[in-house]
């Protein structure tokens, strides 16, 4: 009998107490990165990071360039690494919010692999209409022109 009692009791505490725990834990930054330019950053961030897996084993000297490229992605896009870390802190605290940039995240993957399956298919065409342009080497095919 008095148990019942305080288990709603522990029930409720546990369920009150619990609201909105996280809710304007980390104060909006000064320089906020807008959601638009945060997804393209993300963007090419996951480009970056999907070559760095690919040619980890390929290229010996290949993860010391990641920094290059970060820092040319930091150029591109005028930010620093310190304004990434803090507007990826506010936005994950605000997960409707990251959810919308990550949908722009992947909408912009889906849209880059789409052309870049149209240029290899135009690639492919172009090597069965003019064969005798093409040399194989042992990265990829290149364009080759004896006239040249």
């Amino acid at each position: 009998m008095f148990k019942k009692p305080v288990i709603f009791l522990l029930i409720t505490l546990l369920l009150t107490g619990c609201y909105k725990v996280n809710k304007d834990v980390v104060p909006k930054p000064a320089n906020l990165i807008p959601k638009e330019k945060m997804a393209d950053i993300l963007t090419d961030m996951e480009i970056i990071e999907g070559a760095k897996v690919y040619n980890r084993g390929r290229y010996p000297g290949y993860p010391d360039r990641i920094k290059e490229y970060y820092q040319i992605l930091f150029d591109r896009y005028g930010v620093t690494k310190d304004q990434i870390k803090a507007s990826l802190n506010y936005y994950n605290n605000r997960g409707d919010e990251m959810a919308s940039i990550y949908d722009r995240v992947l909408k912009n993957l889906h849209e880059k692999q789409a052309l870049l399956n149209l240029e290899q298919e135009i690639r492919r065409n172009q090597q069965q209409v003019f064969p005798y342009l093409f040399k194989e080497n042992g990265l990829m095919d290149f364009c080759y022109n004896p006239i040249i």
